[in-house]
């Protein structure tokens, strides 16, 4: 599969490329029978970051709650929900990324 490396750029590639390396991702995320097989081994193989990573999406599902109810309590200001969200977010993306690079087998940022 063809993913951009760290000395690529978007606009260095053949824009027929990044659709075909596209279209292999989409293809392996597709819920079909071999990409059920293929997730299954991908959980397999990585067993322990998988655990690692349910736990931490789950710690910054429940910090996103947290912070929420503080908000609507009162406890915090607009501005400091705010900065606070973007960070829980980001860090929820990231591990979500990591998610789908086990699931695929790639290094995909």
């Amino acid at each position: 599969m063809s993913i951009l490396t760290d000395d690529e750029s978007s606009h260095e590639r053949d824009p027929e490329q990044i659709r075909d390396s596209l279209g292999e991702i989409v293809h392996k995320l597709d819920q079909t029978t071999s990409s059920s097989h293929s997730w299954g081994e991908s959980i397999s193989a990585n067993r322990q970051r998988w655990e690692e990573l349910k736990r931490e999406i789950a710690k910054r599902q429940k910090a996103l709650k947290a912070l929420v109810m503080d908000k609507k309590a009162g406890i915090i200001g607009p501005e400091e929900f705010e900065r606070q969200y973007r960070v829980l977010q980001d860090e929820l993306a990231q591990l979500e990324f990591e998610v789908y690079n086990i699931r695929l087998g790639t290094h995909i940022e």
